[in-house]
């Protein structure tokens, strides 16, 4: 995966992330953080956040909302740890190479949808 394709497919699913926790879409939130964060992070190599995305899952069933609620925190605060490690990456590899998208961090991503 190309570090400009695998930022625009993690900003996508930060982006479906921060919707579904904001509209309490608990099925999406799940089949988000399982399926596509797993993905995303397959592709990129990072087993560990893809072992904590399968987790979301085989951990079940969770006492309460709330703990699942706290899982999928869990999950996005790594997501986006990982989105400003691939910006940072790509801003240190390429120092005089156009600017890419307008998005540059997480916090970014999240005030535009807002």
């Amino acid at each position: 995966m190309k570090d400009l394709t695998a930022r625009l497919a993690l900003e996508e699913v930060l982006a479906a992330l921060w919707r579904a926790k904001r509209v309490g879409d608990i099925g999406r939130l799940a089949h988000l953080g399982a399926s596509e964060v797993q993905r995303w992070a397959r592709a990129r190599g990072h087993r560990v956040l893809a072992s904590h995305a399968r987790a979301l899952l085989t951990d079940c069933p969770y006492g309460s909302r709330e703990e699942f609620l706290f899982a999928i925190d869990a999950l996005i605060a790594e997501v986006e740890h990982a989105h400003v490690q691939l910006v940072s990456n790509m801003q240190n590899s390429a120092p005089f190479a156009a600017p890419g998208p307008l998005v540059s961090t997480a916090s970014d991503l999240r005030l535009k949808l807002a």
